[in-house]
């Protein structure tokens, strides 16, 4: 599950098209994408067209903050067809996604303040399926530029955080500069080596480069399928480590690496 589409649950033809689209999941947003005014036509439009549609990527909703006025009337507008899962905004403590359990649906916790990022610990105790960084919020609130090293301390967190409670790997944040594919690309495969399951994107165009960016590379594979040829080879001579021809030693962990690379291919 790499991409991650971000759509307004108001806008009928952007529905449909994201519903159809190669993303591995869509969020239908009732949130910051859709005006205050129109949060009652989001519940609408969004309830017609599922009901009337077999999408194939897997549909997740972004509801309204749990301390919001919209909250309330979004979970009375559930169960809808085909929502997998809710997606909570703006989580700063494991109370908030509590009230979420009545919605009887897995959730997933989206991270957006400095506030968050140091609470991470305690928020995994709720058993959200995964963390979602809400990169540009938080970097609102941090006061701080779109950077690798900006972004740094939070994302590492976010994916240590979440190995350490058994959650899913984290889903990295939205690059917004729709034109400016090499830098998507470079920010995607530098999430990819933190540990970063996904991205989240804000336009179907995104969907390609990213899924590129976190698939296994030619090189990735070609070191993997040797790893696994030279560690056959060890084992079966009753040794416990393995040498590739240029010298380097592998020992279990290198050829986990090297499954878990040929298996995301497969």
């Amino acid at each position: 599950m790499h991409t991650w589409l971000f759509v307004p649950g108001h806008d009928e033809r952007k529905l449909r098209k994201a519903l159809q689209s190669e993303a591995d999941a869509v969020i239908v947003d009732w949130e910051d994408a859709v005006p205050e005014e129109r949060k009652a036509e989001a519940r609408r439009t969004t309830a017609r067209v599922l009901a009337n549609a077999a999408p194939r990527p897997r549909v997740t909703l972004r509801v309204n903050h749990p301390e919001s006025p919209f909250f309330e009337e979004d979970l009375e507008a559930l169960p809808l067809p085909h929502v997998a899962a809710l997606v909570l905004p703006k989580v700063e403590a494991p109370g908030e996604l509590e009230r979420a359990r009545r919605a009887e649906l897995p959730f997933l916790a989206m991270i957006e303040s400095a506030h968050a990022v140091l609470s991470l610990s305690e928020i995994a105790r709720a058993r959200p399926e995964r963390f979602i960084f809400g990169t540009l919020d938080y970097l609102k609130d941090a006061g701080a530029r779109h950077t690798k090293e900006a972004l740094l301390f939070a994302r590492s967190l976010l994916v240590n955080v979440s190995r350490a409670a058994g959650l899913a790997p984290p889903i990295a944040g939205v690059w917004p500069y729709l034109e400016d594919e090499a830098g998507l690309l470079e920010e995607a495969h530098h999430e990819r080596a933190l540990g970063f399951a996904g991205k989240t994107l804000l336009h179907p165009r995104q969907i390609a480069p990213v899924k590129r960016a976190f698939a296994p590379t030619e090189e990735e594979l070609k070191e993997a399928r040797a790893i696994l040829a030279a560690w056959k080879v060890a084992r079966a001579e009753g040794r416990a480590v393995a040498k590739l021809p240029d010298g380097r030693f592998l020992d279990p962990p290198v050829v986990a690496w090297a499954e878990r690379i040929l298996a995301e291919a497969d």
